[in-house]
């Protein structure tokens, strides 16, 4: 499509024909939607609190198989969803992201990178936690969701306080009570305080009139100015609505978001995002409480689980249609457009018709939405299934087996009683006394046999549903579920890789030229200092989770074995054991890693600093034993160094006792070491202790050097 010339507006015929095209032709994936919601909920028609059937009135069929016959509630769809939310929110949290440069950067600066990208989204991202369970939530439910990226600058006034004493001082030279009791010089001032402070006449009197009575009065200000990505979850049958013809989010011609706002919030995009204000004064006036029509019983439809239905939650907001274009200019240079309208209010004498209309301004040239889908059944986008659309059969089949033992269980209870006809007994229970021409006239009606299997079924049942959606179950495969969860996650977790690529663009555009950070993980009292870098600076995200490390003895398993192999073939020091320790602790639980685990550099301070302190207690005449804790290594070369003091070498010549105590700690230190040794040389045999000793030219740690007698 091409796009309108500079100055000009947008096709909105054209435009609100294309938003009423698409919501129409998703009209059966909505459908579906709907009955996902109902499955996964137990909604259906005719069901009473209680848990059982009743008559209606007017209805041409009683309840089968009668009155107050069981109907309870079977939640197994829902039961599945949660556990795979919980899944993919877990992978999330703990997964492992790492930037790869594209061109030229270097891996220090990607590791950079990394650190400032978990900063950025883990802590800086409002309430992302939030939004990634309700993306999971929409892709579990319903099968396909989308994550919007934005980048957003907000600012809001607040009110501080202004006293009459803080007031004269910045005026010494003048009264300020004089200048307010003279009418004229009380005006200039009530101009000086509209336009230092940005308030009404109203304000600013009132303003002169409470630091005349009281000494103090409240004055607006705007409060500090927040950039920041947004993360937004969005599902595609009520916020977002995709032609159902597209195959990729990027070839699509448009895509339209519904959202819903007050009147104050709109106004506030008039001051802050350049929306117009006679559209926005036109929208408030003319479509407040009205719905955008998506479907034709959409009044109707709950929109939570607490039954509020639309035409109650929107009475007193004004709907809103984003619509994101690529559009062609006049020089065959593609782009993003963003129009906002309402398709129920055109262009007339008064508004344009539409709020804004222009470049959607990313620079990365993209729509703002990630695709996620839990099924790739096709290349069209809305060919996937929510769990429940899969679990219906099993769930109404269950709900059979436990509603028949409930019904029997009832009638075993209570069962019918025979009475001869037109002679009811008035009466009937422990003590009640019933007359009878003939016995057995009265008496309770012989009990149906019931089945036997139907706990077994219903059990048979819920495991093939299970394990269908790898769930943990008695008869699933473990290496089967661990394979198809592990894929599942897989493909989310490349989903919010894209997502990740956004944010790390829209930072490069909008965000601050250095930013200071805490890397999350560690305990760092000092902030890290990040630089944007050049614009041309690309990185791809990866994010990987392993869906075992939430089996413990998996867990232990693979540290052993990793261990055991980076101990036996670490030849040349290539294992850095400080992130080996990080690894291990934090697989166990990463809550305990993050607070046990301090810096290398700061964990080495404090072992030299207390080193040095028991050294100075050596000298003073104490004698300080050394702790086997300590590594040794760090001990024994801050004793070499301490040993080279004059003042140390001249006493340890002259000082027997002295002496004796410093040779007392060299050789437990030496003796911390040799057994360190000896350990390691038992794990993996003498041989191959002096095979890499000699390749990697290691040295035996040597007693501190004595001075010459």
């Amino acid at each position: 499509m091409v796009a309108p010339k500079e100055g000009d507006g947008p096709n909105l015929p054209a435009l609100r024909l294309a938003f009423e095209n698409t919501v129409r032709d998703c009209s059966a994936f909505v459908s579906q939607c709907r009955l996902n919601f109902e499955t996964r909920y137990a909604i259906w028609n005719g069901q009473a609190a209680d848990g059982k059937k009743h008559a209606r009135e007017g209805a041409d069929l009683d309840p089968t198989p009668w009155d107050g016959a069981s109907d309870m509630k079977n939640y197994i769809a829902d039961q599945i969803v949660n556990e795979k939310v919980a899944m993919q929110c877990m992978s999330f949290k703990r997964a492992n992201l790492e930037a790869v440069p594209i061109q030229g950067a270097d891996i220090t600066r990607a590791r950079d990178v990394t650190n400032f990208m978990k900063w950025l989204v883990y802590s800086q991202v409002p309430e992302v936690d939030r939004e990634i369970e309700m993306l999971s939530q929409f892709i579990n439910e319903k099968g396909i969701a989308m994550m919007g990226a934005f980048w957003e600058t907000t600012q809001e006034k607040t009110l501080d306080t202004l006293r009459l004493v803080d007031f004269q001082a910045k005026f010494p030279q003048v009264n300020v009570l004089e200048l307010m009791d003279d009418p004229i010089l009380a005006e200039q001032l009530k101009e000086t305080l509209k336009q230092h402070y940005d308030c009404s006449n109203k304000k600013a009197n009132q303003m002169l009139k409470d630091l005349k009575d009281t000494g103090v009065c409240t004055i607006p200000v705007l409060g500090r100015a927040i950039s920041r990505p947004v993360l937004r979850a969005f599902n595609l049958d009520e916020d977002v609505f995709v032609p159902p013809f597209a195959t990729d989010i990027e070839l699509c011609p448009y895509i339209f978001r519904v959202q819903y706002f007050t009147a104050d919030k709109l106004r506030s995009f008039a001051h802050s995002e350049g929306w117009d204000e006679t559209w926005v004064e036109n929208s408030i006036l003319k479509l407040r409480g009205r719905m955008i029509p998506l479907v034709p019983d959409q009044n109707l439809a709950p929109i939570s689980r607490n039954f509020i239905y639309r035409y109650q939650r929107y009475h007193d907001l004004i709907g809103v249609v984003y619509a994101y274009q690529r559009l062609t200019d006049e020089d065959g240079v593609s782009g993003i457009y963003l129009t906002i309208f309402n398709p129920m209010m055109p262009a007339d004498e008064q508004q344009p018709g539409y709020a804004k209309f222009g470049l959607l301004g990313y620079k990365h040239g993209q729509y703002p939405f990630t695709l996620f889908r839990r099924e790739q059944l096709t290349r069209r986008m809305h060919d996937t299934r929510g769990i429940p659309e899969v679990a219906m059969p099993y769930q109404n089949m269950i709900k059979a087996h436990r509603d028949s033992r409930i019904d029997a269980a009832s009638i075993a209870i209570i069962p019918p009683l025979m009475y001869p006809a037109g002679r009811s007994p008035s009466r009937w229970g422990p003590g009640a006394k019933i007359p009878e021409r003939r016995p057995g006239e009265y008496h309770y009606a012989d009990q149906p046999r019931g089945d036997s299997n139907t706990e077994n079924s219903e059990r048979i049942l819920t495991e093939n549903l299970r394990e269908y959606f790898a769930i943990a179950s008695r008869e699933g495969d473990p290496m089967s579920r661990d394979l198809m969860n592990q894929h599942q996650i897989n493909k989310f977790l490349s989903s919010m890789s894209r997502a990740f690529n956004q944010v790390w663009k829209l930072y490069q555009q909008f965000g601050d030229d250095n930013t200071y950070y805490r890397v999350l993980g560690q305990n760092s009292a000092q902030p890290t200092r990040f630089g944007k870098g050049e614009p041309t600076e690309e990185y791809q995200f990866f994010m990987n989770f392993d869906v075992q490390s939430m089996n413990a003895e998996q867990v232990e398993k693979k540290l052993t074995q990793l261990f055991g192999i980076a101990t036996q073939a670490d030849k040349h020091g290539q294992v850095d054991w400080t992130k080996m320790l990080t690894i291990g602790l934090s697989s166990i639980d990463p809550t305990i890693a993050e607070a046990v685990i301090q810096p290398r550099s700061n964990a080495t301070q404090q072992v030299v600093s207390d080193e040095k302190n028991s050294l100075s207690r050596i000298f003073s005449g104490f004698m300080e034993d050394f702790d086997p804790k300590t590594p040794p290594d760090v001990a024994m070369q801050v004793m070499q160094q301490w040993m080279q003091m004059p003042d140390v070498q001249q006493r340890y010549q002259a000082d027997q006792t002295f002496k004796a105590r410093v040779d007392t700690r060299a050789k437990q230190i030496q003796q911390t070491i040799t057994q360190q040794q000896n350990a390691q040389t038992g794990r993996l045999g003498a041989s191959f202790q002096q095979v890499m000793q000699k390749q990697q030219g290691a040295q035996p740690q040597q007693m501190p050097q004595q001075p010459a007698q």
